[in-house]
């Protein structure tokens, strides 16, 4: 067995055994030339096991053998993982224009999962069906390729508000296999849902006469990737011929103020509010619940998604913590997100990670909380600071170039727009906990200034917009 091979299989028995927060510590301790004096026992117990394989293999000559060897270890790219690995943008569905397909507006729906189907779906499926509320045949196509069997899509969204006749309101085809071209009529037009779906909105305009589509853009996705390739090719989407509809007018804001979304006489743009999830004690039992019972403080735990900044707000959390914040015994921590992560704020002291949970579980336990944090770095403010705040949480979030202060806490008063910085937020969660013991303001601030239901979020703007953007489709 070579060196290489024997670190691998030592480096993943020990974060098996003793865990990756124990085995950093311990090599970083190493490394320093120092000993783990009061550290814990699991720390301890690596570092001990770390000197000894050091006598055996020296730790540095191993691993720079795994560097090199994996540096070396050759990939070879083809057409398709290229294409796989910028959202196949350059590789879509072939398209047939014929005269006798009937007129549709076509909603391209990327791939999701009835598991992790997040709010930005609400937003698409809700305005597929607003769509066809003004009478216009609509077809959501399924473009991706991912695992999709439609009785078992019928019955699963049938648990979620608004969407229980989704499929028998709205025609669905999938051609994620690519076996066979989409079908339109010269009269189609379409609504891209997701930057990669705008290629294929454009190219469908393309082959029908030119219209602008219609781009649902829920946040700028661009921002999402740093300077590589996928940055490039999702900022080019936001030059194609279209009218926006965007998620919240915060965003809108700011794609007009930096010259995001083209303009033109005949380019429409308008906002909406998705709307939000949660419930709320009644009045009487708001107050003896949160007179009763422990403190409750939930935290959006994402790591996997870099614009909830996952580390500022651990380390928000933890400052807060250490400050004195939270009187010792009167808290519990949870999280709330995607991944099995725990946040250790300090010894014996852990954030507990919720399973991901059905809309009505999530809705149930929102008004158990007293103090959230969740951050996002994008000018579209989520939907979290909604949902808690009129739960009757305080909320503390973070402000964003057009996501100003006044846009935040105009919403809701339960709301503590903060600057992204590290100590800012810590104080806003010091604020945070102080005004939790006035439960009686956070229940008057429990009524937000934002939609609950989508029948709220449509107005009479937003069909004559609709009427106007798809003229020609009838």
């Amino acid at each position: 067995m070579s060196k290489a091979a024997f670190l691998r299989i030592a480096k993943v028995s020990a974060f098996e055994i003793l865990g990756p927060y124990a085995c950093r510590l311990a090599l970083s301790t190493l490394r320093e030339g120092k000993r783990p004096v009061n550290l814990p026992l699991r720390v301890r117990v690596a570092y001990y096991s770390l000197r000894f394989v050091n006598v055996f293999f020296p730790m540095s000559s191993m691993m720079r053998e795994q560097e090199k060897s994996e540096i070396e270890r050759p990939q070879v790219y083809d057409e398709h993982l290229l294409n796989l690995m910028v959202n196949r943008a350059y590789d879509l569905p072939e398209i047939v224009v014929s005269e006798q397909a009937p007129v549709r507006i076509n909603v391209l729906v990327p791939a999701f999962t009835i598991n992790t189907i997040s709010a930005g779906f609400f937003g698409v499926f809700n305005v597929a069906l607003f769509i066809a509320q003004q009478g216009y045949r609509v077809r959501l196509v399924l473009f991706d390729n991912f695992y999709y069997v439609e009785d078992e899509f019928r019955r699963a969204l049938k648990k979620f508000p608004s969407m229980e006749n989704l499929f028998e309101q709205l025609e669905i085809e999938y051609i994620g296999s690519r076996i066979e071209p989409l079908v339109v009529s010269p009269k189609d037009n379409s609504v891209a849902t997701v930057w990669y779906s705008a290629y294929f909105a454009n190219k469908i305009a393309q082959s029908t006469g030119g219209r602008p589509f219609l781009y649902l853009i829920q946040d700028f996705e661009a921002a999402f990737y740093p300077f590589n390739s996928q940055y490039c090719i999702s900022r080019n989407s936001y030059d194609f011929n279209y009218h926006t509809l965007s998620s919240s007018s915060a965003l809108l804001e700011y794609l007009k103020v930096n010259s995001v979304i083209p303009e033109g006489q005949n380019l429409k743009a308008m906002s909406f509010d998705n709307a939000y999830s949660s419930s709320i004690y009644a009045e009487e039992e708001f107050h003896a619940q949160k007179k009763k019972n422990k403190k409750r403080f939930v935290f959006y735990s994402r790591p996997a998604v870099n614009r909830n900044m996952f580390e500022m707000a651990a380390l928000a959390l933890i400052d807060a913590f250490k400050k004195g914040a939270f009187n010792e015994g009167e808290w519990e921590f949870y999280g709330m997100g995607i991944g099995n992560t725990t946040v250790r704020l300090a010894e014996g002291v852990e954030v507990t990670q919720l399973p991901r949970m059905p809309l009505d579980e999530y809705e149930a336990i929102t008004k158990t909380f007293d103090l959230c944090l969740t951050l996002m770095s994008s000018p579209h403010p989520s939907l979290i600071p909604m949902d808690l705040a009129a739960s009757g949480a305080i909320v503390v979030t973070n402000t964003f170039e057009t996501k100003t202060p006044e846009y935040l806490t105009n919403i809701s008063k339960n709301i503590i727009p903060a600057h992204p910085d590290l100590y800012q937020l810590s104080q806003a969660i010091i604020e945070g906990v102080k005004r939790t013991n006035d439960t009686h303001a956070r229940y008057e601030a429990a009524t937000v200034n934002w939609p609950k239901s989508w029948n709220e979020t449509w107005t009479n703007k937003h069909r004559e917009f609709i009427q106007e953007v798809f003229a020609d489709a009838k």
